[in-house]
Order: structure tokens, then sequence, then C-alpha cells
């Protein structure tokens, strides 16, 4: 320390430091720079509401924004780098600068020096609320202190040559000098609760931007000019951190995409996409509903381009349900992206999913706290591009990323960094993919984000192959309390269909004429749910007549319980291959299995795979229902909700061809049924199948619309679609109907419906406390959880992510180290964070692995992982 020169940023290694000045100007640059994206500033003057937002008021801003660190003055920040023991006598505790500030407030004197009085009092009492949403920096509202009063007196008096007034001085000169405009004559700031919000997160993000070292080096001495050597660095890193592409990439992008071929290799657009193109990009939220294989991907893709052309939107999320949906559909993504846009402005779309570092084609691997080394060397430009890829809370700043809805749901939570990620998701198209699958506590936390989304001037799109009325209602009515249309009314309405959603007025639903030829499938219930070896001779023998058969089963265990049937039953030689022996399809495999396995399962049933000789059975859960693109000959299904199996009949006959086995040239789908009826489910017997709810939760818990879709395959032979997609749908999910067929089934099933609508309430409530909604005021009194409420996107038990230390080679013969665990493996004694540090994996006896996690030992092998 010398003089009374103040300390921002502080090297332990090396003693060196950046000016506390300086660095308040690193981050205000950033600021400015962010906010002259045009994408950006039009969300701050829809966060204004009514007020004006000039060139004044963007300098104001700024200087808030300047301020961000100014609770580092104090006595106890500024020597807590100091040793003790070189310490004077009577030395001043450590302190931090968050709280702090906020006990900066109470002092007369300070808020005098740095011209707070005068803020509020010329620029208005807007200026309070950006004063306090100026000091969630680090991701959180900052809070007092449980202690009253302005804290320690000792932390705002001079001491040991060091003099905090001088400090505050100098910080108020300096940001009066770099941004005069701010002081110049206009009109006060607006006093929204929307612009405190996002004026949080994108300082935050400043924040992030304007504390790289490697960017901005540091500078201990007095510099009156060095404001114009921060707005140079600034300028510099948001822009290759992917942020203002458009300033480059606009026009080039507009001449690319007319030519749409170039994009989708295809002769013409789909019904589906041309819906979608021709949609005004004044709306900000469109809710497209087509058939599984219609094209939706390709359609968010060409919304987007449309987006971008306008100058509306300045990046993509693209938000799907699960972990294993986001990795199938990064590829597909990724790919379109890069025929988007031409070489020189290429984007390398992220994988935003927690654990995985994947940019592009390009994967990471973390060799220090914040580093990343990328296998694939890139040079420096595009290993800066790929900043938002290399931490979680990053994801939504991505130029393009593919990941899951819990990403957007942390935005709208009331957890650290939920600022920063609403802020940063603001200047991109916002889709939802399968918006269906969101139960109502994701339901509910989905409604809150998108709200808040929407109401900034972003866009969205919502996707589904099978969204109910009551579903639909939620997005496209304001009143929390509207109800669905009548079941008749709600049959009525078209399908496909793109709904436009306008910030005031009715939605419009507009109807979208299919083109292709429909599709009619055989639809039969066989009772033989429990009998693995029945499902396993019914699949052998179909692809024994060279069929390739899909075998979607409800849970894990029934998937691996036909798999062993087949295997018993010496079918291998049908059986998916991988590393030349028999493989299934679920979630429970290692990360680096998983991609073996959707390789495999693409490259045999995939769209572009050639048909063998011989037929092909493939054993599976929901994840072969999600993003893999591929084509089944005959259907093999669990009994699920109609939306979900709607989902699944997807993938039977999914594109059109020629060389179908004569039996099976007529798509067939065989649903597999208990054989004594759902009753025994009400009481939980079926819960080993996905079937029925116990107070744990459940997969499938509405056994009344379980029910219904069964009625709907008995009443039913043959199912049309897309024609008969709303019917089935409406008769299986719409809540008046499922009441009435309640009061018909008797006292227990009502008991059951019941029991399920008040679960579903008792969710949405849980969501609604959790919620972080825009419209409350930013001050002292809007709270976050505390660091040890664990708050969830989902409810249910978090299973471990085990990394191990050293890779082994897995049953197929690769290097694994990484898996995604389920909670219920370790029946209710989840291993601590040292047993999942020091997990290990050593070769079985009989193949395979054993993995112990603490006192648990699972088994992994080309089953998958199970208890031992």
């Amino acid at each position: 320390m010398r003089g009374i020169e103040a300390w921002g940023k502080f090297e332990d290694s090396s003693g060196r430091f950046h000016r506390l000045e300086h660095h308040c100007a690193d981050v205000a640059a950033c600021f400015e720079a962010l906010l002259d994206d045009p994408a950006l500033r039009a969300r701050f003057v829809r966060a204004a509401g009514a007020g004006e937002f000039t060139e004044t008021t963007a300098a104001r801003l700024t200087f808030l924004a300047y301020l961000h660190d100014f609770g580092k003055l104090n006595v106890g920040f500024q020597f807590k780098v100091r040793p003790r023991n070189e310490l004077p006598p009577r030395a001043p505790r450590p302190a931090g600068h968050i709280a702090e500030a906020l006990l900066c407030f109470d002092q007369s004197d300070f808020c005098e020096l740095l011209g707070l009085h005068d803020i509020v009092e010329e620029w208005g009492e807007g200026a309070i609320a950006l004063l306090h949403a100026m000091l969630a920096h680090h991701g959180r509202p900052a809070r007092r202190p449980t202690r009253s009063g302005s804290g320690p007196p000792e932390l705002w008096k001079p001491f040991a040559g060091y003099d905090p007034r001088a400090t505050a001085k100098l910080l108020s000169e300096r940001g009066r000098l770099w941004f005069p405009t701010a002081f110049s004559r206009g009109p006060r700031l607006p006093d929204t609760p929307a612009l405190a919000h996002l004026f949080a997160g994108i300082v935050a993000l400043a924040d992030q931007l304007g504390s790289d070292d490697k960017a901005f080096r540091y500078e201990p001495d007095s510099d009156p000019d060095y404001i114009e050597r921060a707005r140079r660095i600034a300028a510099d890193v948001v822009r290759t951190r992917g942020f203002r592409r458009r300033d480059s990439m606009a026009s080039a992008t507009d001449t690319d995409v007319r030519d749409f071929r170039s994009l989708f290799d295809y002769p013409d657009l789909r019904p589906s996409q041309r819906a979608v193109t021709a949609a005004p990009v004044d709306q900000p939220l469109l809710i497209l509903e087509s058939e599984t294989g219609s094209g939706k991907t390709e359609a968010a893709i060409l919304r987007f381009a449309a987006l971008w052309n306008a100058g509306l939107v300045d990046g993509l999320y693209f938000a799907v349900p699960t972990r294993a949906a986001a990795k199938q559909l990064h590829g597909r993504v990724s790919r379109a992206l890069e025929r988007l846009f031409p070489p020189a402005a290429r984007v390398e779309t992220v994988l935003a999913v927690p654990g995985y570092l994947v940019a592009g084609d390009a994967e990471g691997q973390r060799v220090e706290r914040f580093d990343v080394f990328w296998e694939d060397k890139p040079d420096e430009e595009t290993r800066l591009a790929r900043w938002s890829a290399e931490s979680a809370r990053k994801f939504l700043s991505a130029p393009a990323a593919v990941g899951t809805v819990d990403q957007v749901l942390l935005a709208g939570l009331r957890v650290k960094w939920a600022h920063f990620r609403a802020a940063a998701l603001s200047r991109s198209l916002l889709v939802v993919d399968e918006v269906h699958a969101s139960d109502a506590y994701m339901t509910e936390l989905l409604l809150g984000a998108m709200k808040g989304h929407l109401a900034l001037g972003g866009h969205a799109l919502l996707m589904s192959a099978t969204l109910g009325a009551a579903a639909r209602s939620k997005f496209t009515t304001r009143s929390a309390r509207s109800s669905p249309p009548a079941p008749r009314d709600a049959e009525d309405a078209p399908y496909p269909a793109l709904t436009l959603v306008p910030p005031d007025g009715l939605p419009e639903t507009r109807a979208i004429t299919t083109s292709g030829p429909a599709k009619s499938v055989s639809m039969s219930a066989v009772s033989i749910l429990d009998d693995p070896d029945s499902i396993a001779r019914t699949a052998a023998a179909a692809a024994g007549d060279g069929a390739r058969v899909l075998v979607i089963r409800n849970t894990v265990s029934s998937a691996q319980a036909v798999f062993a049937a087949l295997l018993a039953q010496g079918a291998d030689d049908v059986m998916l291959k991988v590393a030349e022996g028999p493989a299934l399809h679920h979630s429970r495999f290692a990360a680096e299995d998983r991609k073996l396995l959707d390789q495999a399962v693409e490259s045999e049933i995939g769209k572009e795979a050639p048909r063998s000789a011989g037929g092909l059975a493939v054993i599976g859960t929901q994840t072969l229902e999600q993003s893999l693109d591929i084509d089944a000959d005959l259907l093999i299904s669990d009994l699920c909700p109609v939306d979900v199996l709607l989902q699944r009949i997807g993938r039977l006959h999914r594109h059109a061809g020629t060389g179908r086995p004569r039996s099976f040239r007529d798509p067939q789908c065989l649903v597999l049924v208990p054989e004594a009826g759902l009753e025994d489910g009400l009481g939980g017997g079926l819960l080993g199948h996905g079937l029925g709810m116990s107070d744990r939760g459940g997969i499938y818990r509405n056994l009344v619309s379980l029910e219904a879709t069964w009625g709907l395959i008995l009443e039913h032979a043959t199912w049309t679609i897309p024609a008969m997609n709303r019917m089935l749908v409406e008769r299986a999910t719409h809540p008046e109907l499922l009441d009435r067929l309640a009061r018909e089934l008797g006292e227990r099933w009502v008991s059951h419906a019941s029991k399920v609508n008040g679960r579903r309430a008792a969710e949405a409530g849980v969501a609604k406390n959790h919620a972080l909604t825009r419209n409350e005021p930013f001050d002292e009194d809007l709270v976050f959880f505390d660091l040890d409420e664990h708050v969830r996107t989902r409810l249910g038990e978090d299973g471990p992510r085990i990394v191990l230390a050293e890779p082994v080679i897995g049953p197929f013969g690769a290097a694994v180290q990484t898996f995604n665990l389920p909670a219920h493996l370790f029946r209710g004694k989840p291993p601590g964070k040292e047993e999942i540090e020091a997990a290990r994996a050593v070769p079985a006896p009989e193949g395979g692995l054993v993995l112990q996690v603490g006192e648990h030992r699972l088994t992994y092998d080309r089953a998958g992982i199970r208890t031992a």
C-alpha cells in the first residue's frame, strides 16, 4: 500500500495490485460497451417503462456501474491482504465489501464524498433501487450484517497512512471526469423494478468481463486518462467473448439464410417451417404444435435467423427437458448454425450441460479452477469466444447454446446468479422444446422466467408435438386462474398449429396445412407389461422377420429385464451392437459410453442408416424418444400418457422410404399394459413400471390419464397422425374429462385424482415461493435463499455426479470417467462429498466394472449401472 492508494484487485503471489478506480473503470467500460448493443439497449428501454431512456440515462447507469465496488474503500478490506504480523497494533479485522457498502450508506460523510446524496436528489428516487442492484454484482442481493448500525467504526477511520475518505473523494472525482454526460441535464432515472433487476444482471456480467486480469493488466499508478485504455480493452473483450456479434454478421446472415436448402438439405420448406417464417417478427411469443419429425428444430433456426436479421435478438438458447436430449440435439443445432453464418463469422454452439465443456465440435478439460484446456488447441480469438462455455453460470451468455431447461429456470429462482442469467438471456431467442414435458413445479418456474423475459421485449418460441389445452392456456393467458376451453372447443382447435401471443390482445392460432401423407398407426394393447420374456420373444420374432424394432420401457430396470431375457433366449444376433457385443440404451451409463450408444443407435436406425439384410431390436427407455432422429418399423412401448406415447410414435416410420419388410410396411405400435388393469397402481403396485404415485413422487403419476390413454387404444384401432393428435391429447389430458372419468371409475379413482391434483397444486405453490419476480422492488427486503438452502430446478432427490480420479476401461472398451447416478440407487443413504470424491472403479471378475462409492457397490456392464 502506498500513501492513500486503494486497491481494487490484488495478486497474492506477486503483491501486484490494480487501483480501485481503475478496476471500477474497467467494469464501467464493459457495461458501456454492452449497453451499446442495439438488442440489449432495447431491453433497457423496455425495462424503463414510461420513463425516458436517453444518452444521459445510459451514462448515469454507467456511472452507477462504476461505483459497484465502492465498498472496497473500507479499511478492513484494504488491509486484509497484509499478513497480520506486519500490521500495526489495533489493526481492523479483515472485512468484505458488499455488506460493508450497505453499511456505508449510513455514513453521511462518505455518502457526501461519493456524491450519493446529490445523485438521489438530482437523478431521482430510482437511483436508490439501482444502487442496491449495483451491489448484487457477486450474484445475490446485498444483505446487511445481523449487527445494527454502520459496522465497526474503525472501518471508516484513517489507519496506518490510509484514509478511506480520500479514496471516496478520488473515486467520485475520477468518475465525474470519465463520465461527464452522466452529470449533464437530463431526465430523472426511471423508477421501475424491471430496470433495477436488469441492471443488476448486466453489472454482474460487466464485472465478470472487467475482472479478467489477462485483458485488463494491473495498473498501480494513478492515471487520469485511464478510461481511454479501459474503453479500448473493454470493446475488444466484449466483442471477443461473443457479444455484439450483429455488428459484423447481420448482412452476411441475411444473404445466407434466404436459400434455406443450404441449411437443411431438402428442396422445400415443410409446412411448420413455412408457418414460422411467415410469422411477423414483432410477435414476441410463438407456440408451435406439430407432430414429431415435422421439422420443428429447423423451424426454430429459421425464426432465430429472422429475428437476428431484424436486429431483435443477439443470441439463441435452445432448451430441452433432459441432459441426454441436450447432448443429442446439440450436434444438429451446431451444424445448422455453422451453415447459417459465413465462415468468417462462425458461431460455435455451446453445450449448456454442467460438467461438460463443449463448444461446436471442440471439447475441453478443466486444468485449473478457472482455466480450460481445449483439445483442438484453438487460436486466441477462438479460445476467447468460448468464454461462455467454460462455466455453467455463463451458459446463457453464449451467442448460441443448447442445454436443459434448468438453465432458464435458474434465471427465475431466488438463487445466486439469477439476475446474471436472466439479463444475459434477455438478448436471445429462447426456444423451449417439448414444453409439455415439464411437471407442475417446473412449469410454474418456466412461466415466471418467461414472463420476465418477454416483459423486457425478449422473444420466445415454445414447441410441442402434444400440448393439451390446459397446458397451452397457461402460456397464452395472462390470468393465473384462467381455465382451459371446454373439451369440445379444445378438440376443435386446429392441429398442427402456430399460435401467436402478442404482448397485448388475444392470441391468434393459425392452422398449418399438412402436405405429406398421413401416418395411420395400427394400435394394440398387449397384456405382457410384467413379462420380459414375452416382450423379448415378440421383439426377437419381429427382428427375425427383418424389422427394425424399437422397445421403449418406462424404467431402466424394465429395459434391463428385457435385455437379459433376449440374452437368455440366445437372441443376441438381433440386438443392438456396440464394440461387437450387445447393448441397450438408457440414461444409466457413463457419459463417455452414452456417446457410443447414441452413435450406435443412429448408425443402425437413424435417418441415413443403410438397411441391412437382417432385423434389429433396440431396447431402451425415454432416452430413445427425445431428440434422436431414428426410424423404426415396429414400436413396442410401455403404457404411458398419451402425449408421451405420441412422442414415441414419432420414431415409428419417421422417414419415407422403401425397404421395409412386407409385414411392417404399415406402422404398428404394441402398447404393453398390465394384465389385471391399472387398479393395482392405485396402491403403488405398478411403480416398478413407472405408473402411479407414491409419497416420493413417480414417473407417470396420473393413473386416470393412463386409463384414458388405454381406453383410446381400445376404442381406436388405428391412430391417424396428425389428424387425430388433438382429439387424442385432449381426451386423455383435459381436466374436465379426467374428472368425469374418475367419477365413473369409482371412489378409489376419485381419491387418487384428488391426490394427484393436490400434489400438482402443492408443487406449483412451492415454485411460486421459490420464484424471483421482476416486479418486486429491489431493496434490502429482496432476499435470496441462503447458500445452505438447497433450492432446485426440479423437485425430488438429486443423485451424485461421480468423476473418477483416473479413467478406466469400461464395458465397451472405451475409457470412462463420469457417471451421473440416480438417488434411488443409494437406498436412502446418499454418499457424502468425500465419498463421492473418493469413488473408484475396478474390473469385475465376470466382466465390466464394480463402482465403489462409500459403502455402496454398483455393477457397471453392458446393461448399465445397477446395484451389485
